[in-house]
């Protein structure tokens, strides 16, 4: 059976409404990337005109599915992409497969798988959902010794519990340890005191234990020196003579 140009219309409709509900309102919203808002759109759009133009032929639904495991081959391996986007990337992919390769009465079927699609990453993505389950690689200084200390100075440092975790690599000649770490934000963990800053605070007490008393302060004052007062008693100072003085005969 083919497909003629009024089921495509039909098809193409619903192939954007869905696409524009997964894009814009769940995924951009929620990521606010606009990159993979694009990508999404593109590779949705191409599938669609790809396995539509298949249908109109008598190329199989078999053209269609190879089709797709080769655009899914080629994206996968072009960049690195998050669980999150490689999720939205498939379901993408499958509306735009779904609705392109619709033909015949099965209206029913394609609103369905649409809705589905959509209902199913709407809820699965939301904020609501495991909203304190994180995850995070850290790079930890040094090489540990095992695995509980590992754990202990990882959540010394995050703050949280570490629900689980797996050393990813482990540099001998650098002398780092790569780590994947899945923690909980709802559970705080008490921070350890370090060695590092038992070792400052003993030190200065230490040195304020060595420091002398100071000494107390000692006031410097003048002596008072006592001028005294001429005496009623005392020698008269010697009368003025006015005038030359007089010459001695010899």
């Amino acid at each position: 059976m083919q497909l003629d140009y009024d089921e495509f219309l039909v098809n193409l409709t619903i192939d954007l409404v869905a696409i524009s509900v997964l894009t814009y309102a769940l995924y951009f919203r929620r990521h606010q990337r606009r990159d993979l808002t694009l990508g999404l759109v593109g590779i949705n759009v191409g599938l669609f005109a790809v396995s539509s133009f298949a249908a109109t032929t008598s190329i199989g639904i078999g053209f269609g599915i190879g089709l797709f495991a080769l655009l899914s081959v080629v994206r996968l391996r072009s960049s690195v992409a998050t669980q999150e986007e490689i999720g939205y990337y498939f379901v993408a992919l499958v509306i735009g497969l779904v609705n392109g390769l619709a033909v015949g009465d099965r209206w029913n079927y394609v609103i369905t798988l649409n809705i589905v699609l959509l209902a199913v990453m709407f809820v699965a993505d939301h904020p609501r959902v495991l909203p304190h389950a994180e995850r995070c690689l850290i790079l930890v200084k040094g090489v540990p010794r095992s695995t509980d200390s590992l754990r202990a100075k990882i959540e010394d440092r995050l703050g949280y519990e570490v629900t689980r975790m797996h050393v990813q690599e482990v540099d001998f000649a650098r002398r780092r340890t790569q780590v994947d770490v899945r923690f909980r934000t709802d559970r705080p963990v008490a921070r350890r005191r370090s060695t590092k800053d038992s070792t400052k605070d003993s030190a200065k007490d230490s040195t304020r234990a060595v420091e002398p008393p100071e000494a107390p302060a000692v006031e410097m004052t003048a002596p008072a020196v006592e001028v005294a007062a001429p005496s009623a008693h005392a020698d008269p100072p010697p009368p003025r003579v006015d005038g030359p003085p007089e010459e001695l005969d010899p």
